[in-house]
């Protein structure tokens, strides 16, 4: 079966074009132009600030995981977050100023003119956007006088685009009489390409395809380009290939209304699984007439306009490479024209009838992708909450046949359900925007199965009272890989590069070269290339070199010129700000968990170094495909420190999800059962202590001189390291350097180095710098306290760093409070006497030494 081998999704802060061409209020200012709702607006949008800030728009992006979002309470609007960045794992949400200079690189005819002050300054922006080349920066051209653009805007023959209250530019009518080419209607067309470029831009970048390898693109927006002579006649998917450099794709636009999402991609994957093509893009550009569609029910609420982003989104199907999740075209749900329109014979024809050709139950799937509204955008207007609604249709079915019971309905839609989150832009929220969220999740094993399904209203057309739907199953790859997507064909096609080098090693040459090759036979998308002696044999691509300096100064080399993605290497020396997450094998469960760190120095404070630690092992364990890692502390020296900080980050906003240790009494403080276990997902811990873990884990069962088990010592990761380079031992055996690669590549795959940006980024937005500075970390006090008369103490207080545990006693004398310290089975604790308890943990906490 095809596979979904990429995805972006992005966001256009657009509060002007709504504003003055939305739908809603354009119908609003033709009926009734003096309206309060007219007058009242424009103190309900929002800045791009708060545009950024809002939890369901990170969600959309990737830098918040759709279980996380379901776990803040509503309404999102009041408990915007700290953490928030432009850029995130799909995508990116732009501003309108720079959308603005967007338009005139999608401008072929001359529609768009720009105010010349404004468009120097949108140039020098989009010249930094490091996905706009200068080929298409060349096309801002010169900009006119604004008193033009006034003339235009004046006579009717333009739509102007706005900052607020100032006119930057217009965009002119592109027939005198033709009301297809008029100036409004060449507004939303070019929304819909210059947002179609710029997310078609996106997931070249994600995916890492040469776009010259992309041989067909079907664009599922709502609009329809065309003249009086031909309304619909097309092609966005051609007009928006042109400009990111698709020169070997054609192309067609595929309308269906909220369904046409799905409809595109059951034709992208049937072409490719026929063998007419080899990648396919499906591309949905934003819809300049839904915003702002719900306006009056917010503005009367007294809620910000929050229908005030363009939404976007595109997909790349392929050839299965045993690798990512597999469209199944072997059973389709469709609703039939005979199949009425009630809501449970349309859930029954999408989701019933084709799971019961698989003899499979409803609870069988994992999760169901409906309409996938932002709740908040569509209750205030009273169409409720509609991922909900369609979740618990389905779970009626399940209840009908016997699957669950009734009072289990709700239970259902927590399971299988996925919180709304995305724009109501009619197709955007159809099915698709959750493929990037599963999509991770299945390529990081934690999802089967998902069923997206998709659904529209033909009535709307007025040509026809029938109701339309389609339903499609994406199911995690089996590992093996279609016959004719081979190796070489899916390297080549990725660019994915990943370089080893094989001279240091205990166990010799060949015993390093068995590692690469068995790790070229499980990746199907990334070459391996060997850096080593000339008389070495194989089939790998060889560059040789004589000596292990040689060989680490050509990788060095390669991957400067980004000739090589990553690289694995033995006994490297990183510079202090960068340390290695190990990834191992935990011995009690066989569970995959990221060792925080393995070796180097993520900083000469020991505290400060673990809590970077986390964060290097956060942004390793997404990159690999993890999207909501769990984060736990080993119990040595610094970890009560350690994790004060990491949840007063999270207090400040910073997305983190705090293991609970498996011993009774729980907490993020792991034990030596947790390491067994493999409880959290990423174990932090000093770099020497983490070194000794990756080196038992590895080793445990061969006596300690052959490393079998594992992906080896990770990749070093720093705030200003700019390359991956994965470390193994010097005894590390063949499945070890397998592994490591393996993991090199995955990391490569999943854009490390931006996952460590944006996981500082976002520490940083929360206070990580102050909360670091040693007179924050703990208010230790200046001077000695005198002795106190001994009192019998019977009462302990746990949770204090053993760094600080001298301190902390010391502080609680100066205060006549008697204590003294002590080592419980669980760590340090202070003894004081049972009257003493409340004021001293009062006071602990007060100084810092133990959480609120």
């Amino acid at each position: 079966m095809p596979v979904i081998r990429g995805v972006s999704y992005s966001l256009i802060h657009a509060p002007d074009i709504l504003y003055h061409a939305g739908a809603t209020q354009a119908a609003e200012r033709l009926k009734n132009p003096d309206s309060d709702y007219l007058k009242n607006l424009k103190q309900h949008l929002r800045t791009y600030e708060d545009c950024l800030r809002y939890l369901p728009n990170q969600a959309y992006i990737g830098n918040i995981a759709l279980d996380q979002l379901r776990a803040i309470s509503r309404p999102w609007y009041n408990r915007q977050s700290d953490h928030h960045c432009r850029w995130g794992p799909f995508g990116e949400i732009m501003p309108e100023e720079e959308f603005y200079g967007m338009l005139k690189i999608a401008d072929s005819f001359d529609l768009v003119v720009l105010e010349e002050t404004f468009l120097d300054n949108v140039k020098t922006k989009l010249a930094a956007h490091k996905l706009i080349d200068e080929k298409n920066a060349a096309r801002i051209a010169a900009g006119k006088p604004l008193a033009d653009i006034e003339k235009l805007v004046a006579a009717h023959t333009a739509e102007g685009l706005y900052l607020g209250e100032r006119l930057v530019g217009c965009v002119r009518q592109a027939h005198e009489i033709d009301n297809n080419l008029s100036a409004h209607v060449m507004l939303e067309n070019l929304v819909v390409k210059a947002s179609g470029i710029l997310v078609l831009l996106h997931l070249l970048h994600n995916s890492g395809i040469n776009p010259a390898e992309i041989d067909y693109i079907i664009e599922c927006s709502e609009e329809a380009c065309g003249d009086m002579n031909q309304r619909g006649g097309g092609n966005f998917a051609k007009a928006l290939g042109e400009m990111a450099g698709l020169t070997s794709a054609s192309g067609c636009d595929v309308r269906g209304f909220c369904a046409g999402p799905t409809h595109a991609l059951l034709q992208a994957a049937s072409l490719v699984k026929v063998g007419v093509f080899q990648n396919v893009a499906v591309v949905g550009g934003g819809s300049a007439a839904k915003l702002g569609m719900n306006g009056k029910d917010h503005v009367a609420k007294g809620m910000p306009a929050l229908e005030d982003v363009l939404g976007t989104f595109a997909l790349l199907i392929s050839k299965n490479d045993g690798i990512n999740p597999v469209i199944r075209l072997d059973v389709i749900g469709k609703h039939n024209i005979g199949s009425g329109a009630s809501p449970q014979q349309v859930m029954k024809a999408l989701v019933s009838e084709p799971l019961g050709r698989l003899k499979r139950k409803i609870t069988d799937i994992n999760y169901y992708s409906v309409e996938m509204q932002n709740p908040e955008l569509t209750e205030p207007a009273g169409a409720g909450n509609v991922p909900e609604a369609n979740y618990k249709m389905i779970g009626a079915l399940a209840v009908m046949a016997g699957e669950i019971q009734r009072p289990e309905l709700m239970r259902f839609v927590e399971k299988h359900g996925l919180p709304g989150f995305a724009p109501t832009q009619g197709h955007i929220p159809s099915g698709v925007p959750v493929l990037g969220y599963i999509r991770d999740k299945m390529l990081s094993g934690q999802v089967d199965s998902t069923m997206l399904i998709g659904k529209g209203s033909l009535f709307l057309g007025r040509m026809t009272n029938l109701f339309d739907g389609l339903s499609l199953i994406i199911e995690r790859n089996s590992g093996i890989a279609d016959e004719q997507a081979s190796l070489e064909t899916c390297s080549k096609r990725s660019g994915l590069k990943v370089g080893i080098t094989l001279l240091g090693s205990e166990h010799g040459v060949q015993e390093v070269l068995q590692g690469a090759e068995a790790a070229q036979q499980q990746l199907a998308d990334a070459e391996v290339i060997v850096i080593g002696p000339p008389d070495v044999q194989t089939k790998l691509t060889k560059i040789i070199v004589s000596t292990v300096e040689a060989g680490q100064s050509k990788m060095e080399e390669l991957l400067e010129s980004g000739q090589l993605s990553a690289a694995v290497t033995m006994h490297y020396n990183f510079p202090i700000g960068t340390s290695t997450v190990g990834l191992a094998i935990t011995p009690g469960c066989g569970k995959k968990m990221f060792i925080a760190n393995t070796t180097g120095t993520s900083s000469t404070d020991r505290v400060t170094g673990m809590v970077k630690n986390a964060l290097l092992g956060i942004a390793a364990a997404k990159a690999y495909g993890i999207g909501s890692p769990t984060v736990g502390i080993l119990n040595v020296d610094g970890s009560r420190q350690v994790e004060r900080i990491l949840r007063e980050l999270k207090s400040n906003g910073y997305i983190i999800e705090l293991a609970e240790s498996l011993r009774a009494d729980g907490g993020i403080i792991m034990r030596g059962n947790d390491l067994l276990a493999g409880t959290p997902d990423i174990m932090v811990t000093d770099s020497l202590t983490g070194n000794l873990l990756i080196k038992m884990f590895s080793a445990f069962t061969t006596g300690g001189n052959y490393e079998c088990l594992g992906y080896g010592y990770g990749p070093g990761i720093g705030e200003d390291f700019d390359k991956i380079i994965n470390i193994i031992s010097r005894s590390s055996g063949a499945p070890v350097i397998t592994g490591a690669i393996c993991y090199a590549a995955a990391v490569a795959r999943g854009k490390l180095l931006t996952m460590v940006k944006r996981e500082f980024a976002a520490a940083n937005t929360a206070d990580l710098a102050n909360l670091l500075a040693p007179q924050i970390r703990s208010a230790v006090p200046s001077k000695q306290a005198s002795p106190l008369p001994k009192k019998v103490v019977s009462q302990q207080i746990t949770g204090i760093d053993v760094l600080e545990l001298e301190a902390a006693q010391n502080l609680l004398w100066q205060h006549t409070l008697y204590a003294e310290t002590g080592m419980g089975c669980t760590g340090p604790v202070i003894l004081v006497a049972a009257e003493d308890l409340e004021s001293s943990l009062s006071l602990l906490k007060e100084h810092r030494y133990l959480l609120q």
